[in-house]
Formats: structure tokens, C-alpha cells, sequence
């Protein structure tokens, strides 16, 4: 029986590892009946990772993997592309077409003007001619630099403003048009901003893909539930809790999702590592609707991690007991224990608190909606601090 521990990520490539045909891996059929694989093989980097992402990506694609994740602000779509060129030129695959490739357009790139330059150096960092899936990375045209604290935050921030938003789409439209996307998704929206989008939007030109937080510790079933029966499939980033995220992403608050209690009874019962046990309930839940993404830098683990998308290796007990089902006898483990906060990418007017970034509470339509309500929200905080009783004031 494999352990139950909590993994602390090692290096360790072991070509005596047999890798798993990629035919027996699940696959989502996507809007217009193009097929995804379920399993994602994340490339998203803690410092830690950053040196060994070509080797594990190389090892991922002999081991099985045919759907990479990437992103421009990872900052190796370089080294992606290389690990591609190398595991063909291995014989691991005989081209990039065999692979199923994500990628994102970065906050930084959502000026109209932008987004076909950074779609293009996409492509070439890559080495292919068209991306199989390219999501707006986030809502927000917020940037942060590479490597900041949880106490950054950008002067420039503005909420989600409907109208630049649609120019950046609009754009994104025109790059899958030319042939240079294949299906066209997003990343991290939230209710409204989704309504928003698909009401203004033709048939053609509707977000086939979702990313988002998902693990057993937040699993967001309501918002997925309305992204489906928009026809959108749901892809769950953090699959696993990333616990090697970085560290302004890490706070008192949060829970290890391989900790806890009923994902190691599982993992225990069904001989499963607790890793697996996330993985298989990710594509499991919800009839099978969904899927995930992960990375590790083992041989053992990348195998295991692709083998838990190979069928279904939980019973719909266990699927239930992790899930739940809104009754006092089936709770589930859901905590709301959301790890990426969003911090670094507030406007001043949210005030500090996180939260704003998912509740919807500041969405506006048009950039004068937006200036209206930042002009009576600076105008009251004035009022406030004039008015204000000091706190040290008897």
C-alpha cells in the first residue's frame, strides 16, 4: 500500500519508469466536438521548480502526457518549447501535434494592440504554428512583477471594466480566426464577468474552456455548475493545494488538501496516495465533466498523477464523502479554503480586502461607470478621514 503522507517534492528522474499509453487517458469532448485531455501537465513554477521545468516536462511527455499547461507569466514557454523539441527529438513523440498545448494571454498583453505580438511570441517560444487552447490568464489588466511579495500591488489596478475587457476579446477572436488559436477559453472569471462576456458575444466567438481553483478544500461546485450549463468545461488549477506555491500565495488560514482526515482515510482504504485521491476526484466529480491540472518533478509521481485520469479509481462512495451532497448525512469536505487570494492584483478602491476580486461587488460596464463610482468613493474616503474620530481619542 503506498504511503498516506503529505509529498515534499524531490527531483528524481527514473527512465526504468514505464510510462502509460496516452489513449487510456480521459478525455473531455469540448463545444463543436474537439477532444481535450483531462490531465494537464501543469508548468506553473515555485522558484524551485524553474531549473528542472524542461527535464520533468520531457519525462512528463515520455511518461504519457499529451496536454501541457502553460503560461506567458511562468516565464518558460522557452523552456516548454525546448522540452517539446527534445522529447521528439527522443522519439517520444513525432511531432507537436501529438500534444494538446494551453496557453495565456498575460494581464499585461490585454491591450488590443498587445495581444497578437504576445500570441505570436507565444508560438514561436513553443515552436508551433497554433495553440490548441489559449485563455485570458485573468479578468483584470492588472500586472505585478515577476517574483513580488503579497504586499505589491500595482497604483495602475483598475477593477473589471466590461468594455476594455470586450476590446481585448475582440482581439482574441481575431487571432483564432487566422488560424492561430484552435478553441479560445478563459481564466479565473467569475459569475458576472462570464454573463457579461457570453451576452455580448456571438456563437462563434463563446469561451469553450474555464481555469479555476478546484481541490477538495474548495472545490467551487456552484460556479462550476453555471459554467457547464453554459457549455463551458471546467479545467481545476492547485489540483493538489500546490504546497510549494509561493510564499505570498501561503497564509495562516489555509489548509492542506493531502492532510486531510477523509483524503487519507480514502488514500488508506483504496491504496491510493492522497495525491491521487485529490487527482481522481477532480475527474471524477460531477459525472466525469472536468479536469485538472498538476505538475511534479518524479518519475513516480508524474506517472501517478496522469494515472489517476485513466478511470475511475475512487468508488462513488468516496467520490460522495469528499464531495457531499448538501445533507447533514453526506457533508463533505468543502472549506472554502481559496489559496490564491489574488492579493497583488487589487485597485485602491477594493479597499485591501481580497475578497473584492471574486464577489463581483466591483464590476462596472464601461470605463465611465468606473470613473463615476471612483470619484464618489474617493470623495466619501475624504470625508471619512476628516470627519473620523481618531482611534487614541478619548
Amino acid at each position: 500500500m503506498k504511503s498516506t503522507k503529505a509529498r515534499i517534492e524531490p527531483v528524481c528522474f527514473n527512465s526504468r519508469i514505464r510510462g502509460i499509453s496516452p489513449e487510456t487517458v480521459r478525455q473531455l469532448t469540448l463545444p463543436g466536438g474537439g477532444k481535450m485531455p483531462a490531465a494537464a501537465f501543469g508548468t506553473f513554477h515555485s522558484d524551485w521548480a524553474q531549473a528542472y521545468m524542461k527535464d520533468a516536462t520531457v519525462e512528463a511527455i515520455r511518461l504519457g502526457w499529451r496536454h501541457l499547461d502553460t503560461a506567458r507569466a511562468y516565464e518558460n514557454e522557452d523552456v516548454v518549447g525546448e522540452a517539446i523539441r527534445e522529447a521528439i527529438r527522443k522519439g517520444y513523440i513525432a511531432s507537436a501535434d501529438e500534444l494538446f498545448i494551453t496557453g495565456k494571454l498575460w494581464n499585461g498583453h490585454m491591450a488590443p494592440k498587445d495581444v497578437g505580438p504576445a500570441l505570436d511570441n507565444t508560438l514561436k517560444a513553443l515552436g508551433v504554428d497554433r495553440i490548441d487552447l489559449y485563455l485570458n490568464h485573468w479578468p483584470w489588466p492588472n500586472v505585478h512583477t515577476p517574483g513580488c511579495t503579497g504586499e505589491h500591488r500595482n497604483p495602475n489596478a483598475v477593477p473589471y471594466i466590461h468594455e476594455q475587457f470586450m476590446e481585448t476579446w475582440a482581439e482574441l477572436v481575431k487571432q483564432k480566426k487566422a488560424g492561430k488559436i484552435v478553441h479560445l477559453g478563459t481564466s479565473n472569471h467569475t459569475a458576472l464577468t462570464m454573463k457579461l462576456l457570453l451576452r455580448d458575444v456571438a456563437a462563434d466567438e463563446r469561451p469553450v474552456v474555464n481555469q479555476m481553483e478546484m481541490h477538495p478544500l474548495f472545490q467551487q461546485t456552484e460556479l462550476r455548475s453555471y459554467f457547464e450549463s453554459e457549455g463551458i468545461v471546467c479545467m481545476g488549477y492547485m489540483a493538489l493545494g500546490s504546497p510549494k506555491r509561493p510564499a505570498r500565495d501561503t497564509f495562516k488560514e489555509h489548509r492542506a488538501d493531502m492532510q486531510d482526515p477523509v483524503i487519507l482515510a480514502i488514500a488508506k482504504e483504496s491504496g491510493l496516495s492522497p495525491a491521487q485521491v485529490c487527482l481522481a476526484w477532480a475527474v471524477q466529480r460531477m459525472n466525469g465533466s472536468g479536469g485538472f491540472v498538476a505538475m511534479a518533478t518524479r518519475s513516480d509521481w508524474i506517472r501517478d498523477n496522469l494515472a489517476a485520469a485513466t478511470g475511475d479509481r475512487l468508488t462513488s462512495e468516496q467520490v460522495l464523502r469528499i464531495s457531499g451532497d448538501g445533507t447533514p448525512e453526506h457533508p463533505g469536505i468543502d472549506a472554502n479554503n481559496r489559496l490564491i487570494w489574488g492579493q497583488v492584483f487589487l485597485w485602491p478602491e477594493a479597499d485591501g480586502d481580497w475578497r473584492v476580486l471574486w464577489s463581483d461587488s466591483q464590476v462596472f460596464e464601461t470605463r465611465a461607470a468606473y470613473e463615476r463610482f471612483k470619484k464618489a468613493y474617493w470623495e466619501f474616503d475624504r470625508v471619512r478621514r476628516e470627519t473620523a474620530v481618531p482611534a487614541n481619542q478619548p
